[in-house]
């Protein structure tokens, strides 16, 4: 059996900074002495340590998503699944979401906070924001992607904005149902279940145990497919019930 091929990403466009903020993204790709100053307002540390291995948290962060989405990409496929328009919630560099185009050539509409005051990783009633849009449509400009297939929305300065996109596939990695609850777009995937799409989700165990009334609803609506479980969340595929 071939070696499935590895597709390049190119991340020319990516300034210092946004590699910092992947990497804050992706904390196994940098050290807890940055994270831990980033976290507290010091942003210097993180900033010294892109210097010095921009190309190793790169790699690593592109390494640790593309292991990530091959799973997805087969329970898509396995569930009679090909995306014409994504939607990822929560979006951060859209290294993922060059994946998703190489495979599947959807339009993406593009959903995030970008940088918020507040930078954690915990689980809270709100999103913390530690990207931009700007950047990530640049990164999928520079790997293919059409200007014109990529649609981008922050839901703070554009509020209702996400009432008008009919995806067929709603995708949240490590954002929505893993830092905060589900409830803000639980229309959008309502509605991309009635469409006959999917919905995939990290869900933290906690939140996922302790319930609610949003997570009972999505779950009325959708079948879940278990596609990877890790320590504090599994990631779901749902599809129509």
């Amino acid at each position: 059996m071939s070696a499935e091929p590895t597709y390049p990403v190119l991340t020319d466009s990516l300034s210092d900074r946004i590699v910092a903020l992947t990497g804050f993204q992706r904390t196994s790709q940098i050290s807890r002495a940055s994270r831990l100053a980033w976290e507290a307002g010091d942003q210097r540390p993180m900033m010294a340590e892109v210097e010095t291995r921009r190309r190793e948290i790169i790699e690593g962060v592109i390494s640790e998503i593309r292991d990530e989405w091959r799973p997805i990409r087969d329970a898509l496929r396995r569930a009679g699944k090909t995306p014409g328009h994504a939607a990822d919630i929560g979006c951060g560099t859209a290294i993922n979401d060059v994946f998703l185009w190489q495979d599947f050539r959807p339009h993406l509409t593009l959903i995030d906070i970008e940088e918020t005051p507040e930078q954690y990783h915990m689980f809270a009633d709100t999103g913390a924001g530690y990207a931009s849009l700007a950047a990530a449509r640049r990164l999928l400009e520079e790997n293919g992607v059409p200007p014109g297939g990529i649609t981008t929305i922050n839901p703070v300065n554009e509020p209702g904005a996400t009432d008008h996109i009919a995806p067929d596939l709603a995708i949240s990695l490590l954002s929505c149902g893993f830092h905060y609850p589900i409830d803000d777009y639980l229309d959008l995937f309502l509605g991309t279940l009635d469409r006959g799409g999917a919905v995939v989700l990290d869900l933290r165990n906690r939140y996922y145990a302790k319930g609610s009334a949003a997570l009972d609803a999505l779950f009325g609506a959708g079948t879940p497919d278990v596609i990877a479980e890790a320590g504090r969340h599994q990631r779901i595929l749902l599809t129509r019930t």
